[in-house]
C-alpha cells in the first residue's frame, strides 16, 4: 500500500537524503474479508467506476509541511488535532480493499483524529487500515463494522485537488508549519503540472497508490494460522512480572531507597512496554487493560495513542512522524534540509547529554498526558491520573518516586527510537507502505536478559507491520517475515544493540559538527 504516497520536486538537500529506487507497486489487490454485525462482508457492490483505481494525482496542492506531534522529547505538546469546520466543504475519500469511501462526514467521529483522515485523503490505505483497526481477524471488528456503514464513492478525479486542499487546510488547522509556528493562512494551491519552489522545504503530493497484494497474502497467514490471539496464561506472566516490580519497590521505599527506586524504574520501563501492547492489542483483555498505562506511569491514552498512530502511519517521513523532530534538543537532519531553526551552541554538544537527557522522557510524556487529559476534559482518564499521582507522591518517599521516574524514562528513552533513527529519514518518497517500514527501521539481535529489557522494542519491524499481534509472538514471527522479505526483494535490517547504541551515537556526534 501506497502510505499516502508523498511525491514531489526534490530541493537540492531532501535529494541527497531520498531514497533513490521506489519499490514496485503491486497492482493486484487481495481483498481480506471484512465483518459487518457479526456477518462476514463480501467486497461491497457498487459500479465499475467506482472500483477503478485511479493513478491520477489527487492533490497537487503546494503547501508548508505540517509539523508533527509532539515526539519522545520535544517540548512542543500532542494535544488532539481536528479538522475545524469550513465554509468550503472538502471531500475527503480513502481507498480500501479496492473501494473508494467517502469519508467526509466521518473524519470528525474518527476516533484517531480527522488529521488522520486528511492526510490520507486520495490515498490507498488499505495496508494502514489492517495494520492499526480492529479488522476482525484481530479480536474484534469495530473498525470494519464501521468502515462498512461509509458512503462509497467514485475515485478521485481532475476536477478538484482534494487531496493537496484538505491536507493544506489540516496543516494550517493544526496550528503548525514550516518550523512549527502558527499558520493563520492556507498556502495558495497549484493545479499546474510544471514545478515551482516550494515556500518550505518538503512538498508532498497525494498519489492513490496501491495496496501491496503479496503483504495482504501474508497479513492473511498469520489471521488463519491465529498469530494475533492473546495467550491468557502469557497475558497473565506478563502482567505478573511488571506488577511484581512495582509491589518489591513499593515495600522497600522506606527502608531500601536505592534498590526500590530500582526495582520501580524497571517496572515503570516494563508498565510502559506493556501499556504500549494493550493500546495497539485488540479485543476484550486490551480494551478492558487501555487504562493500565494511566495508573502506573501517569500516561494518558488518549494522547499517546494519536501521536503514535502518527508515527505507525508515516514513519521516519519528517514534517509527519513526531518521533523524529526532537529539536531544540537533538538534531536528527541537517537543519539546512529541514529548515527549522538551529542551535549551533547547543547542537554541537548533544552527542554528550544526548543519552543523559533520556531520563526526562517520561517527564515529558507526563506533562503532555495532563495537559491532553484537562484539555478534553477527560473525567474518566483524569481520575486514573490522579490515583497514580496520589500513590507516587503519597505512598512513595518523594526521592524514591522521582528517582524512580527518571530511570524508567531513560530506559524507555534510550531504547524507543533507537532502532528507527539512524535509519533513512524520508522527506519526499514514493515508497508504499510496506516499504516505508523496511526503509525506516532496523531490528536488534539481543537474548535473555536483554531481551527483557528491550520489552519488544528489539522486534521493531515485525511490530510495525503487525502491530496488533501480541508482542510474546514477535520472535517466532520475525523468521517468517524475514524469508517474505528476501523473497521479496526487501532489506530486513538487524543488528546487536551495541551496534545500534553505538550507530546513535555517531549519529548524535555527526549532526553535532555539521
Amino acid at each position: 500500500m501506497n502510505s499516502c504516497a508523498l511525491a514531489g520536486p526534490a530541493t537540492a538537500a531532501s535529494a541527497a537524503v531520498a531514497h533513490a529506487g521506489a519499490r514496485r507497486s503491486n497492482a493486484a489487490v487481495v481483498d481480506v474479508p471484512r465483518v459487518a454485525r457479526g456477518v462476514a462482508l463480501a467486497p461491497l457492490a457498487q459500479s465499475g467506476a467506482a472500483r477503478r483505481r485511479s493513478s491520477r494525482v489527487c492533490g497537487r496542492g503546494r503547501m508548508h509541511v505540517a509539523s508533527p506531534r509532539a515526539a519522545i522529547l520535544s517540548p512542543f505538546g500532542g494535544a488532539d488535532t481536528d479538522v475545524k469546520k469550513r465554509k468550503e466543504r472538502k471531500k475527503l475519500r480513502l481507498r480500501i480493499d479496492d473501494v473508494w469511501y467517502d469519508c467526509t462526514g466521518w473524519a470528525k467521529a474518527h476516533p484517531g483524529g480527522s488529521i488522520f483522515i486528511a492526510l490520507m485523503d486520495g490515498c490507498d490505505a488499505t495496508d494502514v487500515f489492517y495494520a492499526l483497526h480492529s479488522n476482525g481477524a484481530n479480536g474484534d471488528d469495530t473498525a470494519a463494522r464501521r468502515l462498512a456503514m461509509l458512503p462509497t464513492c467514485l475515485a478521485p478525479d481532475a476536477e478538484g485537488a482534494n487531496g493537496g486542499a484538505a491536507f493544506a487546510v489540516a496543516a494550517a488547522d493544526a496550528g503548525v508549519g514550516h518550523g512549527g509556528e502558527r499558520e493563520d493562512t492556507v498556502v495558495p494551491l497549484t493545479t499546474s503540472p510544471i514545478p515551482t519552489p516550494p515556500p518550505a522545504p518538503h512538498t508532498y503530493h497525494n498519489k492513490p497508490g496501491n495496496a501491496n497484494s503479496a503483504f495482504a497474502t501474508l497479513r492473511k497467514k498469520f489471521e488463519n494460522e491465529g498469530w494475533f490471539a492473546r495467550n491468557p496464561v502469557k497475558e497473565a506472566a506478563v502482567l505478573a512480572q511488571v506488577l511484581g516490580l512495582y509491589g518489591v519497590g513499593w515495600f522497600l521505599a522506606n527502608t531500601h531507597p536505592v534498590m526500590a527506586a530500582i526495582s520501580l524504574g524497571l517496572g515503570m520501563q516494563q508498565a510502559g512496554w506493556l501499556a504500549h501492547d494493550y493500546i495497539h492489542g485488540r479485543g476484550a483483555w486490551c480494551a478492558a487493560m487501555r487504562g493500565f498505562g494511566a495508573l502506573t506511569n501517569g500516561f494518558s491514552t488518549e494522547w499517546w495513542q494519536n501521536k503514535h498512530n502518527m508515527h505507525h502511519s508515516f514513519t521516519n517521513i519528517d514534517g509527519r512522524d513526531g518521533d523524529i523532530k526532537l529539536e531544540p534538543l537533538y538534531w536528527l537532519s541537517d537543519p539546512a534540509v529541514t529548515g527549522r531553526p538551529d542551535n549551533k551552541g547547543l547542537r554541537k554538544w548533544q552527542h554528550l547529554y544526548g543519552y543523559p537527557l533520556y531520563a526526562m522522557t517520561y517527564v515529558l510524556w507526563r506533562k503532555h498526558s495532563v495537559t491532553s487529559a484537562l484539555t478534553r476534559k477527560d473525567k474518566k482518564e483524569g481520575l486514573m491520573l490522579a490515583l497514580h499521582y496520589a500513590w507516587l507522591f503519597i505512598c512513595l518517599p518523594t526521592p524514591v518516586a522521582l528517582a524512580s521516574v527518571l530511570l524508567g524514562g531513560f530506559l524507555v528513552g534510550a531504547l524507543v527510537t533507537a532502532t528507527h533513527q539512524t535509519e533513512e529519514i524520508m522527506f519526499e518518497q514514493g515508497g508504499e507502505y510496506v516499504d516505508v517500514q523496511f526503509r525506516s527501521t532496523r531490528e536488534a539481535d539481543v537474548k535473555g536478559a536483554e531481551r527483557w529489557l528491550w520489552g519488544g522494542m528489539d522486534t521493531q519491524l515485525v511490530h510495525h507491520l503487525f502491530p496488533t499481534m501480541p508482542r510474546y509472538r514477535h520472535h517466532e514471527a520475525r523468521p517468517v517475515i524475514q524469508a517474505w522479505a528476501l523473497e521479496h526483494g526487501y532489506d530486513f535490517r538487524i543488528s546487536s544493540s551495541a551496534e545500534i547504541l553505538n550507530k546513535n551515537f555517531n549519529h548524535l556526534k555527526e549532526l553535532a559538527h555539521i
